[in-house]
């Protein structure tokens, strides 16, 4: 079947080439289906290096942001590549190592993009992958009778669906050390949780009442670094 949607012009011409059904059209993030579910906005991390970088100088959580102000009906991040670990569990970024990051990090990363920032999570290995994940997930969500629902824990709201403060907030509040005071603090200070990967030690101890231990571990905790 042929995939119906848009493509940003900076996308490597050798995914454009791949997905040539795909009109090019400059947007924030990287493609868009349009299928009977809704306009449906895709953002591709190769994996790991675009991933982590995307991260670390803030780029994904931008992504993140214009997708939901564009509107669209599901937000997906598609993991492009395969991720390779030492056996100690730490993340290999070519031919080096990151100690920064471990296969539990990377695992919160997925966690977080789904539970808090509402990303449906896709996994393509190579480029003959991608073109099929992408190719059955139009065909997916041109489907009328039935989409997957993705279970949830509960959040106390005073609305009937939570808002997107209240579920970082939550998300902050299951971070070990941080108690519901602190999660606010740091749903204040850091508004989306791409803000708090990104966030240096010394910026989280900047919060009242974290000291640089507790600060330590968030940021470890995050990193999946024991």
């Amino acid at each position: 079947m042929s995939l119906q949607g848009l493509i940003s012009p900076v996308e490597p011409k050798s995914i454009k080439n791949l997905l040539l059904d795909l009109i090019e059209c400059p947007q924030g993030w990287d493609m868009t289906l349009f299928t009977n579910l809704g306009k449906v906005d895709i953002e591709r991390k190769k994996i790991p290096g675009d991933l982590i970088s995307s991260i670390e100088d803030g780029r994904l959580g931008r992504e993140i942001l214009a997708m939901r102000d564009d509107g669209c009906k599901v937000m997906y991040i598609l993991f492009h590549g395969v991720m390779r670990y030492n056996k100690n569990g730490t993340l290999r970024l070519g031919k080096r190592t990151s100690y920064r990051w471990t296969e539990k990090g990377i695992r919160n990363i997925r966690r977080t993009l789904e539970l808090v920032e509402g990303c449906y999570i896709e996994y393509a290995r190579n480029n003959a992958e991608l073109v099929k994940v992408l190719n059955e997930l139009q065909e997916y969500l041109d489907q009328k009778d039935h989409l997957s629902t993705k279970g949830r824990s509960p959040i106390r709201t005073d609305w009937i669906k939570p808002t997107y403060y209240e579920r970082v907030r939550y998300f902050y509040d299951g971070i070990p050390g941080v108690a519901v005071v602190g999660a606010k603090k740091l749903a204040d200070r850091f508004p989306s949780p791409m803000n708090l990967y990104q966030a240096s030690v010394e910026e989280i101890c900047e919060i009242p009442r974290i000291g640089k231990s507790l600060a330590t571990g968030i940021h470890n905790f995050l990193r999946g670094i024991q």
